[in-house]
């Protein structure tokens, strides 16, 4: 039996997925296990996935009955996983060199047996700029200890990135409870915090593992689209799974969590249709004032991000509308003047408006060398 099966959900992917599974099928020995679902792709990515199940034996395809979306195509592909770790990847995106191993060292080298590790990860854009994920950063303020954790210890964790591509599960423990993916988009919400509401025992890798490429066209987060309004649906489920839990803690981060989440989704005009707009906040609005843990519990954050949080508290679609393209009209303006201080600073020049250096007197044949 292989340590780790790394299931893969493929729809319209032949751009993609051979790079993909180049960085995956270099590691892991016979411990590891590729299951590629193909979710009925009307391109050429089945035949990409045949081609290296023909090259290498540990590399198997397997065919959803009828196209249903990613996250019943994970659900599927779990059902031939063998291996004891499970890890979702995304045909779009990359795995970092040596990622395989580390994993299954983190799965097998470990005596507590997680239920669940989180790896660290990396968002690389179009323009090249590469953004690291928080892992890190939420790691050095574990109130526990990150190699053997629960929820109810380390609440805040709800605020590392809510993708399945981030966690490696158990095999034995994912099978065993009543969690699967749902249908739609923003299926991993439900999904996440259903696992961590539900895992004994977490622990965290914080070597990057992971490249989530964003690609124009191939992620929902720069697709301007109805189904957007899905997340509604996802944050509902979520929050009816949690209804067993007690926590406080738990609840107000992932409140938290919540609001700052929906405030991005309409606030990205790729997303959600200005026409839209509206419909969208009093939604949000909704949810804010169903799920809110209570003043003593949760109050709203300081500076840009609290005024947002404190009108969609106070349902003012309005007066959010007229701060957003304020701000929007101030980014606009001050972009022409950080791009003159940057192009100045490359060149060497003082910051326009910044008082310049008074003038040395170039003294001997050196001096004069120099100004030439």
């Amino acid at each position: 039996m292989p340590s780790l099966s790394i299931v893969i959900p493929v729809h319209r992917a032949e751009d993609y997925l051979a790079g993909c599974l180049d960085t995956i099928v270099g590691g892991g020995g016979d411990r590891l296990e590729v299951v590629v679902a193909d979710d009925c792709s009307p391109d050429g990515s089945r035949g990409i996935a045949e081609r290296y199940a023909e090259a290498d034996p540990r590399v198997r395809v397997v065919s959803t009955p009828e196209n249903a979306g990613s996250g019943p195509a994970r659900n599927f592909g779990l059902t031939h996983a063998t291996g004891d770790y499970v890890w979702f990847v995304d045909a779009d995106d990359e795995l970092e060199p040596g990622a395989v191993d580390r994993v299954i060292a983190a799965v097998s080298d470990s005596e507590a047996r997680p239920d669940v590790v989180l790896v660290q990860h990396r968002k690389i854009r179009e323009t090249g700029a590469v953004e690291p994920g928080e892992l890190v950063d939420l790691a050095r303020d574990c109130p526990a200890d990150p190699g053997d954790f629960t929820l109810e210890q380390w609440p805040r964790i709800v605020d590392y990135t809510h993708t399945p591509w981030t966690k490696v599960s158990r095999r034995e423990f994912l099978t065993s409870i009543d969690l699967e993916f749902p249908s739609g988009w923003y299926t991993d919400i439900p999904w996440t915090y259903g696992l961590f509401r539900r895992a004994k025992r977490m622990a965290v890798v914080t070597e990057c593992c992971y490249r989530w490429i964003q690609r124009a066209g191939s992620s929902i987060t720069r697709t301007r689209d109805d189904r957007h309004f899905d997340v509604f649906t996802q944050w509902r489920r979520t929050w009816e799974d949690l209804e067993p839990v007690a926590d406080p803690g738990v609840r107000t981060a992932l409140f938290d969590h919540m609001v700052r989440h929906l405030l991005l989704v309409i606030g990205n005009t790729e997303r959600v249709d200005p026409k839209l707009r509206r419909e969208f906040f009093d939604r949000t609005s909704e949810l804010f004032g169903r799920y809110h843990p209570g003043q003593d519990a949760w109050r709203p954050s300081g500076g840009v991000d609290g005024l947002k949080q404190r009108l969609l508290a106070a349902r003012a679609y309005r007066s959010y509308e007229l701060f957003r393209l304020g701000w929007r009209f101030g980014r606009f303006l001050r972009a022409p003047l950080a791009g003159r201080r940057a192009r100045a600073a490359s060149a060497g020049e003082p910051p326009q408006g910044a008082p310049r250096p008074p003038e040395q007197p170039l003294r001997g044949r050196s001096a004069r060398a120099g100004r030439s």
